[in-house]
């Protein structure tokens, strides 16, 4: 049976009606809500959102590393200076080695009130463990050797008594075109090595002439590598170039010899490699290798009985 159209909305529109008044006929749409209600029902609103919380390991904004001329870096991560613990006590070389894990943000803070407090050797101890012992991306790095090519040349060498260095020989296999000027440069080299380990590896030299690599105008091969003391010493690998030029021999040296340091390290597990260097070796020598590390490199050369 078919209910007339007439009739049907009618019908539709009083269940409507009905269902409205039944749900609404106690509920008071004009008096205001108390306070205490509103307190209730904004309580109820936030519970019910998800709470957006700062991790200890969210990755702070970081300001772009600073110039080599600039001052004092400033730090996004503030160090109570009751962090600095004893400042006025010799550091040991491996110093601030324990906050190495708490992120490479809290150490360059950390070397930056270190430097605010005058304790420059302790400072520069701490931007040391940024490179060889800190989880640092490369904006960090270029920011700790920055900082480190600032504060080492104002310091006095680590270890200043050559009787206690490590010994270390750098040796060079070249032919006789470069026999006659080869032990000068030879001797700047070993001056710069010396300086850039802080007195902590003692470098010395010896020169091997091939004497079937005639003088000729094609490029002359250079082979160098670098030893312990002793006829059994431990060896780095040996590393070769060739050249003509004789105004770029140190120059290449020096990039060879920072090419072996870092190899060498860097079949160490204890430690960071060394980064790398495209542009000035010397500097390189100076500020990528921490001091911690050329004890290490010292100590693999010729290890303690």
């Amino acid at each position: 049976m078919r209910i007339p159209l007439l009739a049907a909305i009618p019908i539709c529109l009083l269940t409507i009606v009905l269902i409205w008044w039944l749900g609404t006929r106690d509920m008071d749409f004009l008096t205001p809500p108390t306070e205490a209600k509103l307190s209730q029902i904004r309580a109820a609103a936030l519970a019910s959102l998800q709470v957006s919380r700062m991790e200890n390991n969210a990755i702070p904004m970081k300001d772009p590393p600073p110039a080599e001329d600039s001052n004092v870096p400033d730090s996004t991560v503030p160090v109570d200076p009751t962090d600095l613990g004893d400042i006025k006590s010799p550091p040991t070389l491996d110093a601030y080695a324990e906050r190495a894990p708490e992120g490479t943000d809290k150490l360059i803070a950390l070397a930056a009130a270190l430097e605010q407090a005058a304790a420059f050797q302790r400072a520069l101890l701490a931007y040391e463990r940024v490179l060889d012992l800190a989880e640092s991306d490369p904006e960090q790095i270029q920011s700790a050797v920055y900082a480190i090519r600032r504060l080492k040349p104002t310091l006095a060498d680590w270890n200043p008594d050559p009787e206690t260095s490590k010994q270390a020989i750098i040796h060079i296999g070249t032919g006789v075109k470069f026999a006659d000027f080869m032990p000068g440069i030879l001797t700047e080299i070993i001056r710069d090595l010396n300086t850039a380990s802080s007195g902590i590896v003692k470098f010395s030299h010896e020169l091997h002439i091939g004497r079937t690599i005639q003088t000729t105008d094609a490029p002359t091969p250079v082979a160098l590598w670098i030893t312990g003391p002793g006829d059994d010493a431990i060896s780095t690998d040996v590393l070769s170039f060739t050249t003509e030029n004789k105004e770029t021999l140190r120059n290449d040296l020096l990039k060879t010899a920072f090419n072996l340091v870092r190899a060498h390290l860097a079949k160490s597990a204890s430690y960071n490699p060394a980064p790398e260097s495209l542009n000035d070796p010397l500097a390189a020598l100076e500020s990528h290798i921490t001091r911690l590390l050329w004890n290490e490199f010292g100590k693999t050369l010729s290890p303690e009985p």
